[in-house]
């Protein structure tokens, strides 16, 4: 069993020592094989790494020592590694919402997973930050899907809502970094009374699984989503086409291996029914040598497999 450890934090990192940083977070990380991906900047950091329990507590107590901070960690157990390998790298955001927006200086409207629940009793105006596919996923009941592809989208389509700004308004996201930024748009927006959930939504499940949040939660690695127990989900699988969640069980139809995709790449071409990357192209390329060649096309049973 492997366990998966993430956190984020917003503090002042001199632009000066960031490269220094990254290697120090990238020798740590290799030195106990540990795989993951963090993004740290000039407003902080942002990571999520995965190994086993005891490497992963000391690169934890490792990290709070090279920084001097403490981090609020949100972990679960996993049955395979999150992560192929460890990433480390350098950005101007740890989180790009498509605007200027400053790093948020302190804590505004922080909601525990308790203080959460219980606002949800009353009518306030419930907003889902994540992308589209995230939300397919599982989401609270009571939530706004804003619809977006992407992050940096979300304050273009907060305009179109006409939202009441002088309501109670809850926002959620996986961990709770999109919230940071999201609450500092909404507030140069006019919005009074904005709260985010601490922790997002693995910080509430933790709290309270089988409540108001249904179905599962995306999470970007190769767990895919968790369930109510934060478990890995057995219901969905990256796409090997667009990485995104799929759940269209289909026979590759270059090399008749069973395979997992998602609604849309199915949707999209006959090429896209395939096991990897690898098969789609070649697949492709022989419809494309068939039409040029004016050869007959062939049925699977006569396809010559691999």
């Amino acid at each position: 069993m492997f366990k998966v450890s993430s956190f984020y934090k917003f503090f002042s990192i001199p632009k000066a020592e960031l490269k220094k940083r990254q290697l120090e977070i990238r020798a740590k990380g290799k030195n106990l094989k540990i795989t993951g991906l963090a993004l740290i900047s000039e407003e902080g950091l942002n990571a999520t790494f995965c190994g086993k329990e005891q490497q992963i507590e000391i690169l934890k107590k490792e990290l709070c020592q090279l920084f001097n901070q403490n981090f609020f960690w949100k972990e679960a157990g996993s049955p395979i590694p999150a992560f192929k390998r460890l990433s480390v790298k350098i950005k101007k955001d740890i989180i790009n919402i498509g605007r200027p927006c400053p790093a948020p200086q302190k804590r505004k409207g922080h909601l525990s997973p308790q203080e959460w629940e219980e606002k949800l009793k009353h009518k306030a105006q419930v907003l889902d930050v994540r992308n589209a596919y995230e939300v397919e996923l599982g989401r609270f009941q009571e939530a706004i899907d804003l619809n977006i592809d992407s992050f940096q989208q979300f304050s273009k389509k907060l305009d179109k809502l006409n939202l009441n700004k002088e309501k109670d308004t809850l926002i959620y996201c996986t961990g709770g970094i999109r919230c940071e930024k999201a609450i500092e748009v909404m507030k140069d927006k006019g919005f009074q009374k904005v709260y985010q959930l601490e922790g997002g939504i693995l910080n509430y499940l933790k709290e309270f699984p089988n409540s108001h949040f249904k179905e599962e939660c995306f999470v970007f690695d190769q767990r895919v989503a968790l369930n109510q127990k934060l478990e890995m989900g057995k219901k969905y699988s990256l796409c090997p086409h667009c990485g995104q969640p799929g759940e269209q069980a289909i026979s590759c139809k270059r090399c008749e291996k069973p395979a997992v995709i998602c609604k849309i790449c199915q949707k999209k071409s006959a090429h896209y029914e395939t096991c990897s990357k690898n098969c789609a192209y070649h697949f492709k390329q022989g419809h494309i040598c068939r039409k040029k060649y004016k050869i007959p096309s062939l049925d699977s049973s006569q396809t010559h497999k691999p």
